[in-house]
């Protein structure tokens, strides 16, 4: 009886050896209609997501909290996670399916099932590759300017909520950078800013490296 299951396994496995990891949790026509949607979502320009958020996410956000205005962190932060979520899920779907036939093969003729072969087998092999598509997306959402600063309310304040109207590093850069004086403490100031994202940025590239490398 265990022969005979480990033959059907094996069998399975011959049959999702070509295809992406999605392939065994999802049919053809999903793929079909999903992959152009995520991929067409990677082209679309940030001020496109800012107007969504703007007349969809503001306004949701108003209505469900009570608050006065819909601008906030909480309304910006919805943004930029549905604007790095294509780049993280394509990155990580060619990551995937640089698995081996061979590894899949053998995990699904020991007995393993399709999802069990995913977390113990795919997505082991492929952490380096899915860490670096969550540093692309960090990264595109640490740099992103007019779309946050169209949803977030641009209230140069410090904000005491999650629900409170704010500006982002790289949006006070962008607005107040075309009045500063060059030379002068305002100009300065800001480009202190631009130092400090970049040591934000440089501090998660970093970390990523190191937990990709302890992983491998």
């Amino acid at each position: 009886m265990d022969n005979h299951k480990a033959l059907e396994d094996a069998v399975l496995a011959i049959k999702y050896a070509d295809t992406p990891v999605k392939v065994e949790v999802s049919s053809a026509r999903m793929r079909a209609i999903l992959k152009p949607v995520i991929e067409l979502l990677n082209g679309i320009p940030s001020v496109v997501y800012g107007f969504f958020g703007l007349i969809v996410v503001v306004p949701l956000l108003q209505d469900v909290f009570g608050l006065p205005v819909g601008e906030s962190g909480l309304a910006g932060a919805i943004v930029l996670a549905i604007m790095a979520l294509p780049t993280i899920i394509t990155v990580s779907q060619d990551a995937m399916q640089n698995c081996p036939r061979s590894q899949r093969e053998a995990s699904l003729a020991l007995g393993a099932s399709k999802w069990q072969t995913i977390y113990k087998v795919v997505m082991p092999y492929s952490i380096s590759g899915i860490t670096s598509a969550v540093v692309l997306g960090i990264g595109r959402a640490f740099g992103e300017t007019m779309a946050v600063l169209m949803v977030t309310g641009n209230a140069a304040v410090i904000p005491l909520s999650i629900t409170d109207p704010l500006r982002t590093i790289p949006a006070t850069i962008a607005a107040e950078l075309g009045e500063a004086p060059a030379g002068g403490p305002h100009y300065q100031s800001l480009f202190l800013l631009g130092v400090v994202l970049f040591f934000i940025t440089l501090i998660i590239n970093s970390s990523v490296e190191y937990i990709s490398s302890k992983n491998k």
